[in-house]
């Protein structure tokens, strides 16, 4: 490098001007590769190519005639566009159970390091749907400038507002006009996705597509949100 032009590490972290965040997609596996031996008890975070066994769903769904190693999407599809609205119910509530039940073991994990090496400019978009990810970032939160989240598929932990379009954590309340935060959608019919339909998906690819806007959707502010239980 030319003499007197010279940066040390803490010059270019420091360094905003170019106004280009990083941005760390987290697809399908992340949450599996974040913890290879499952949640703080064990328990097995899914891929889609297990989903049916690890969520345990395997014997309903051979109760209702169908194969359990067939894809969960197309099977939830299929069961839409049947109309079996009290299966897609029950679908619905085991995956949320088995969701619901995961945390985040106890030492660091692959997400703590990735918020921690991320600065408040920065954004990390998940298509996952468990909470890890988010529970990472609330045990880390104060700590340094932390990035922006983005469920692009929804997340258990994240709420939102719909009338102040403010986001938040699932079970908490607004601090604009109060009322209790709506949770996102996770499963949808496949051949009928359209995140634009859902203002909270769609406030979350629109923080992606331009995550250096000062949304006030973000979760970047946690300490504001009143926890949950």
């Amino acid at each position: 490098m030319t003499a007197g032009l010279e940066r040390s590490v803490a010059d270019e972290v420091a360094d905003v001007s170019m106004k280009r965040p990083h941005v760390v997609v987290l697809g399908a596996g992340a949450s599996r590769a974040a913890c290879p031996d499952g949640d703080k008890k064990g328990r097995t975070l899914p891929l889609m190519a297990d989903f049916t066994h690890c969520t345990g769903i395997s014997p309903l769904l051979q109760s209702w005639g169908l194969d359990p190693t067939e894809n969960f999407e197309d099977m939830y599809s299929n069961l839409f566009d049947a109309g079996e609205n009290s299966k897609i119910s029950q679908l619905n509530e085991l995956v949320d159970e088995y969701f619901g039940a995961l945390e985040l073991p106890s030492k660091p994990t692959v997400y703590d390091h990735l918020i921690l090496s991320l600065r408040e400019k920065d954004i990390i978009a998940t298509f996952n749907w468990d909470p890890l990810l988010l529970q990472a970032y609330r045990r880390n939160a104060g700590r340094l400038g932390m990035p922006k989240l983005a469920f692009l598929h929804g997340n258990l932990l994240a709420g939102y507002c719909e009338a102040d379009r403010v986001m938040g954590l699932a079970g908490g309340r607004c601090t604009h006009c109060g009322n209790p935060f709506t949770r996102m959608p996770l499963l949808y019919p496949v051949r009928h996705k359209d995140y634009a339909q859902n203002p909270a998906i769609a406030s979350q690819w629109a923080l992606l597509k331009c995550p250096s806007r000062d949304f006030s959707s973000h979760l970047s502010r946690l300490s504001a949100v009143e926890k949950i239980a």
